[in-house]
Parts: structure tokens; C-alpha cells; sequence
């Protein structure tokens, strides 16, 4: 019997990608007002590659998202001698328009239905704030990579989500949209799982019936289990 369900959040419960691209657009026309010479030597191809190099350098951060943003801002400063504050304020800037998603068509509406069913938490590898987006009160808790010190696919944080949880295995769905990450993790420790395979990719590891191609199909999967 199904207790719980966890969700990944970017590209499962909202697109990502124009999320990110849309903060780092905001982010560069700040710089230029306020940081002048880091919008002339850094354009936001380079500011992407700074914080991938970042936790590239820093394996002891990488998993938290935040600290590795963090630290890349602080680089930054050193480099052209900026006021100690500037990597503070540049990621509390950053982190404004990285939390303004658009969920997915019927997210919502799913999110209440399954809440009356079940407990509700997440697995991420990011830094996404529930309370901010303003869906925190359909979730009964929060595992991130940032607490645990694990990222996905690593077991550690899936047994981190059974244990705020309090179930066995067989009483979690895991619901993620990333084969590499949420599969094979959900995977490592036995743990149900709903792949959201936007891609229509193939593994031959990955149950047919456990594969949906929109959010909407989650309910029905889930009561006829």
C-alpha cells in the first residue's frame, strides 16, 4: 500500500530551462547597474560556466547549490576588489527570479488531489524554495541534496526521504523526470518510482507501465495501484 509520494521538482512539477534563463538574464542587467565591471568581463554564457567550474573545483560543495553560487559570486569579488557584500546580495538577487516557475498545466490541481491520499514530500538536487513559489503547503516535507550531503542518484538521499517519511520501500513512489538521477536512485533502494519521460527515451531497466508522458496521468497510475 502507497503512503507516500516524493516528487523531483525542476522539470517535473515546471520547465526549468527558461526559469534559469530568464534569471540570469535579470541577474546581468543588475550587474550592470550595480556591479558595472563584472556585466563588461562577464556575460552570461560565462557566469554559467563560472558556477559549473565552481562546483567542478569544490567537490566537498557541489551539492549544495547554494553555496557553490555563493562561492563563484565571492570569486567575482576578489577579483575586482568588490565590497564584501556584493556575493550575498548578487544571489539573494539571483535567487528571486529562480523561484518564479510556472508550474505545469494541471500541477497544481494534482498536487491537492493526491494531498488528500497521501503524504507529499520531495527529493531535490537543488535549491528551489517551496514557500517562495508558494506550494509549500502541499508538501510534508523536504529532503535536499544541500542537507543531506548527497546528491541524486546517490541511495543516501532517497534514504534520507524514507526516513522523514517513516516508510518501507514499498510504501514510497518516487516521481522524477530524470532517468539518470530519479530512476536509478528510486532504484538503489527499492523505492516504487513514476518516470516522467518527456524525452520518450527507452531503457529496457524502466517498466512501461511505470512511464508517463504528463503530470496528469500521476493520479490514475497511482489509485489504480
Amino acid at each position: 500500500m502507497i503512503k507516500c509520494i516524493t516528487f523531483d521538482l525542476d522539470d517535473t512539477l515546471w520547465a526549468i530551462e527558461p526559469v534559469i534563463l530568464e534569471a540570469e538574464q535579470r541577474f546581468h542587467g543588475w550587474l550592470k547597474k550595480n556591479y558595472p565591471i563584472v556585466a563588461d568581463n562577464f556575460d552570461i554564457l560565462s557566469l554559467r560556466q563560472l558556477m559549473k567550474k565552481t562546483a567542478s573545483d569544490n567537490p566537498d560543495i557541489k551539492h549544495n547549490l547554494t553555496e557553490v553560487r555563493i562561492k563563484g559570486y565571492t570569486y567575482i569579488k576578489d577579483l575586482y576588489k568588490l565590497p564584501d557584500d556584493m556575493p550575498l546580495k548578487s544571489f539573494k538577487y539571483f535567487m528571486k527570479y529562480r523561484n518564479k516557475v510556472k508550474l505545469y498545466d494541471g500541477a497544481e490541481n494534482m498536487l491537492v488531489e493526491l494531498k488528500k491520499r497521501y503524504m507529499i514530500g520531495t527529493i531535490t538536487n537543488g535549491n528551489a524554495s517551496l514557500e517562495k513559489i508558494g506550494i509549500k503547503k502541499f508538501f510534508d516535507f523536504e529532503v535536499k541534496a544541500a542537507d543531506v550531503g548527497f546528491m541524486k542518484p546517490s541511495s543516501k538521499i532517497f534514504e534520507a526521504a524514507l526516513k522523514k517519511a517513516r516508510c518501507k520501500p514499498s510504501e514510497m513512489v518516487h516521481i522524477g523526470d530524470s532517468y539518470d538521477k530519479d530512476i536509478i536512485g528510486a532504484k538503489s533502494v527499492n523505492m516504487n518510482y513514476i518516470w516522467l519521460n518527456h524525452k520518450n527515451t527507452e531503457y529496457f531497466d524502466v517498466e512501461k507501465s511505470n512511464i508517463i508522458r504528463s503530470i496528469s496521468e500521476i493520479p490514475k497510475l497511482l489509485y489504480d495501484r
